[in-house]
């Protein structure tokens, strides 16, 4: 398998975590995907590439392109034979930047790049498909994303709120202590945080403190989960287990299990292989 990450250029650097392109002659691989602070435009040209919900109901089948908005619970990939993906993983305020749609209509949702952006989607693809390199199909992607984001503006408030929520202690009363640092209502925070971001900024954290929890797991499985909790800021195990099961279907406990399998590298804590990469 071969892996490109990209930094983005300076002038995508407000809206774009990273660029990524994902290729192998051959791979038949399922992951369950946990939720994760992650919005995505994506390009597939894969034998087979599949994408259902955590009711197995089919969301992809063999797309080409498309938009995920932020999901809340787990979902399942299948691929198979020659594989080729690609796209960006976007900050948390860049897909209604992006879309122009408001982010709380993308929330648990997958949309095709075409119904989106119509004609200048379906002339990206083709050229896409075009284009024999990886690293210029990503320069296309690049281009395709400066024409679209770098006039856009996006309130300084709530860049500065997702970084507090992402980088501060979860305790009581952090969301209205993040609102008066800002000198905003907890009421104006919320509905900037639903219109950019698609979900309320307490959501927002709890996204935050699964995928905090997946990766202080996946990287130290062995640990107490009662001393796990109270690291990371819970009353109790019981509160511990309560959000890791209503996010990801599975106890602490369950996903431990995985990692003591070896179903869960570390550097990506929540992506679990239901099946081995043969590729």
């Amino acid at each position: 398998m071969n892996v490109i990450v990209q930094e983005p250029p300076e002038s995508l650097r407000l809206f774009v975590h990273k660029l990524w392109h994902i290729s192998a002659d051959y791979i038949d691989q399922q992951d369950i995907c946990l939720p994760v602070l992650q919005y995505e435009l994506m390009f597939n040209f894969s034998d087979h590439f599949s994408v259902s919900d955590s009711n197995d109901t089919l969301i992809v089948e063999d797309a080409e392109n498309w938009i995920s908005g932020l999901y809340t619970r787990p979902q399942r990939t299948v691929t198979s034979g020659k594989h080729e993906t690609f796209g960006v993983f976007l900050k948390p305020w860049a897909l209604q930047s992006l879309t122009g749609i408001p982010a709380s209509e993308l929330t648990n949702q997958i949309v095709s790049g075409s119904t989106v952006f119509r004609q200048s989607m379906d002339e990206l693809n083709g050229r896409m498909q075009d284009t024999p390199t990886a690293g210029e199909k990503l320069d296309l992607l690049e281009r395709f994303l400066v024409k679209r984001l770098t006039d856009k503006d996006i309130p300084a408030y709530l860049v500065y709120a997702v970084d507090y929520l992402q980088r501060s202690r979860w305790h009581d009363g952090i969301i209205k202590a993040v609102a008066q640092d800002l000198r905003i209502s907890p009421k104006s925070l919320t509905l900037a945080f639903k219109k950019h971001i698609g979900i309320s900024p307490g959501r927002f954290l709890h996204l935050r403190l699964l995928n905090d929890l997946a990766s202080d797991l996946a990287q130290k499985p062995h640990q107490s989960l009662t001393e796990l909790a109270h690291q990371h800021g819970f009353f109790d195990q019981a509160h511990l287990n309560h959000l890791f099961k209503s996010l990801t279907n599975l106890t602490p406990g369950d996903y431990r299990d995985h990692v003591l399998a070896g179903a869960i590298d570390p550097a990506s804590p929540c992506y679990i292989r239901a099946s081995p990469n043969r590729g």
